[in-house]
């Protein structure tokens, strides 16, 4: 199994850190988390073509997670994607992509008129909405998920993808909880969020200190995210979904190694991490 970082930013533009989305892959599967801004063009520089994605997985419905859904589904059609699109996702995932849907069904169906490729495959959806914690098993790779802590948000969810007794589990937006403590547990590599301590600015109108508080109430901080790795006893743990999108590294580094015992992987958009 293997993990691709296709997006480790956050709603903030930055050119070098994409929306949050990652590829999962095996022998025989290929699954997505999230399809945050530019995940086609990251699958395109993996040339990896968007009609071969067997599922969709969402953690929650932020946009910054969920953008490029229809460019995805429109660029698997142009890519000839010859089956449905399998999504999973929180309540609300049939309705927010059926909304996404009907924005563009008047040049949806002009296209599919006109331009008279041989299926439309692409723009049939089977939607699956998490309960609380469930399995889903997607060729050789079982995806356990469980709902995570990202109040207001009332619907969020992490993943364990096992394959070949390797574990890789998968944060979502979350503050520490319970669950995740739980389900992370020995996991080979863990993929978690990061707010970092002390590298947003105050600034009176974008930024004010109450924005920046109730922005950090509901991600697992720089100072919290080590202990997390150790609790769990994951042997390696990989930051993405940085806010903000520059930082010192050398410092996050440093803060996260006190509690996890050691170097955290710094994560990087088309990074591939073997588990």
């Amino acid at each position: 199994m293997e993990l691709t970082l296709l997006g480790t930013g956050c709603p903030s533009v930055d050119h070098k850190r994409f929306g949050p989305s990652n590829l999962i892959t095996s022998k025989k599967t290929k699954v997505l988390v999230d399809c945050g801004s530019g995940i086609t063009q990251r699958l395109h520089e993996l040339k990896v073509s968007s009609a071969d994605i067997d599922a969709l997985f969402f953690t929650h419905l932020h946009s910054d997670h969920a953008v490029d859904l229809y460019q995805l589904i429109i660029s698997s059609w142009h890519s000839y994607r010859t089956k449905p699109w399998k999504i999973y996702g929180p309540k609300g995932t049939k309705k927010f992509v059926n909304k996404i849907l009907d924005a563009w069904a008047d040049e949806r169906k002009l296209r599919i008129s006109y331009e008279a490729r041989a299926t439309a495959k692409a723009f049939e959806m089977d939607i699956t909405e998490f309960k609380k914690s469930g399995n889903v098993k997607i060729k050789d790779i079982n995806i356990k998920y469980f709902e995570v802590d990202h109040k207001p948000v009332k619907y969020a969810y992490g993943f364990c993808f096992t394959n070949k007794n390797k574990k890789l589990t998968i944060s979502g937006d979350t503050k520490p909880c319970e669950n995740l403590m739980k389900y992370a547990q020995k996991s080979d590599v863990l993929l978690h969020e990061v707010f970092i301590e002390g590298e947003i600015i105050k600034t009176n109108r974008m930024r004010t200190k109450k924005t920046l508080h109730n922005v950090k109430s509901y991600h697992t901080t720089s100072s919290e995210v080590g202990k997390v790795a150790f609790i769990t006893q994951s042997k390696k743990l990989v930051l993405t979904h940085f806010v903000p999108t520059q930082f010192n590294k050398r410092r996050l580094i440093n803060i996260v190694k006190k509690d996890f015992g050691k170097n955290p992987i710094i994560g990087e958009d088309l990074m591939k991490i073997k588990i």
